[in-house]
């Protein structure tokens, strides 16, 4: 979370610092109509700007992947710059009107111009209308698909399909901010980012219109075998590649398309890499899409994977390693295992596997997997033996503060289990987990 908040701040810090390099800072003091004459602009610079970010996110480039700490935190830093984008863009709305409405009102006195001054002349002066009813209309159409993204029983194949409306609606905005922005921006220090931003941004955006996102990382394969597991409705499905697949680390993940179905979901890992050109998943049947795949899987159906992604690497400094898994969040801990047992390796790991839904079948599998790899596992039925808190863990390792913590399961599990550990001596930066959430 530390390296998403920072870059949160990073960008907005170097936003506002380049504005405020490009201005008359006298402006400041200037009175209230000097004042929302620069609060326009530069609400509506943050407004593109976290946007901008968001798209580029949305592209998924993987060569910032490591600095952020894997895609499943470029989406929720993507989310966190789509809200600010829509907080910027009500108050850019508001900084623009509610003055005039004052002035209609007659609360607020309208503002006086010398003579022979006037606004600040802009670029493309010619469009300047149009811009104003493109951006007043993309703001409005912001606020709707905004609302539908977060609104968490709007179903997720529509939210994809509007989702992807924001990258028109992004380009939209360009126009806007490109026509409307003072020309004295554009050559100073925050012209020059925007330039930026905003070139590499519409590549991003025109990427995502036309389905090219993560093109290159993209490979076919067939399905072999697959297997439901009704206990704990988690789908088993076996992959062969038929084009060369770059390898993966246990942990990573991968968007899965299959044959016929509507589009790629991401999925996690759950086999080690042996370069055989094998892969294995293992789906929980959460929505609507993943509740229907066990009727729709057929051995050999056309598959596409792209991937891999994910910093999940169990990289470690210390000896010892405590792995906490919840449901289905279990599939990055058996890749794990399985890449040791490939590799000759054991470690010394204590695996916590907590669940509501124990299926027979797939906790073999789990054994299985346990095999020749020297990981300590401990099942937990919550059902039976209540939900996993510290003070069960104290019990069953010790040891736990002396241990790396990697966590992969349902976001409050992992949200208690993180403050409990940290307020009882754990070091934030040795607890891990994804926090890989599509929406």
């Amino acid at each position: 979370m530390t390296r998403i908040k920072l870059a949160f701040i990073a960008v907005a810090a170097l936003v506002i610092a380049l504005w405020l390099m490009s201005i008359d800072t006298a402006l400041i003091s200037g009175g209230f109509w000097s004042v929302r004459g620069l609060l326009v602009p530069l609400t509506g610079i943050l407004a593109i700007a976290f946007m901008a970010v968001a798209v580029l996110l949305a592209a998924r480039p993987v060569q910032v992947e490591t600095a952020l700490g894997g895609l499943d935190k470029f989406y929720r830093l993507h989310k966190w710059l789509g809200i600010s984008a829509v907080i910027m863009a009500v108050l850019h709305w508001l900084v623009e009107k509610a003055p005039k409405w004052l002035v209609e009102l007659e609360w607020l006195e309208p503002r006086l111009r010398a003579p022979g001054t006037g606004a600040e002349p802009r670029p493309f002066a010619s469009f300047r209308d149009l811009a104003i009813d493109v951006g007043e209309w993309s703001f409005y159409l912001l606020l709707v698909l905004a609302a539908l993204a977060l609104w968490r029983r709007f179903p997720y194949h529509l939210f994809f399909k509007t989702h992807r409306l924001m990258a028109v609606l992004f380009i939209a905005l360009i126009f806007h901010a490109v026509v409307l922005t003072p020309a004295s921006y554009w050559s100073a220090p925050i012209g020059w980012l925007m330039i930026a931003l905003l070139a590499s941004a519409a590549v991003a955006a025109g990427l995502s219109v036309f389905g090219r996102i993560g093109k290159l990382r993209r490979f076919t394969g067939e399905v072999t075998d697959f297997h439901f597991h009704e206990g704990n409705s988690v789908l088993d499905v076996g992959v062969k590649l038929t084009t060369a697949w770059p390898g993966h680390a246990a942990g990573q993940f991968a968007f899965l398309k299959f044959e016929g179905a509507e589009r790629a979901h991401p999925f996690t890992i759950s086999s080690g890499w042996a370069k055989t050109g094998r892969l294995a998943f293992s789906i929980k049947g959460l929505g609507d899409y993943t509740r229907r795949l066990p009727a729709l899987v057929k051995v050999g159906q056309a598959i596409t994977v792209e991937g891999p992604y994910g910093r999940f690497d169990f990289g470690s400094t210390r000896g010892s390693q405590l792995w906490i898994a919840g449901g289905v969040g279990i599939t990055p801990f058996i890749a794990r295992m399985e890449a040791l047992a490939i590799a000759g390796q054991q470690q010394d790991v204590d695996l916590i596997y907590s669940t509501g839904a124990p299926d027979e079948g797939f906790i073999d599998e789990v054994h299985s997997a346990v095999g020749l790899t020297g990981v300590r596992l401990h099942v937990v039925d919550t059902g039976l033996e209540g939900f996993v808190d510290l003070a069960k863990i104290a019990l069953w390792v010790p040891d736990w503060r002396g241990a790396d913590v990697w966590f992969c399961g349902p976001a409050k599990f992992g949200d208690s289990l993180y403050e409990a550990m940290i307020a009882n001596g754990l070091p934030a930066d040795r607890f891990h987990r994804e926090l890989f959430e599509m929406r």
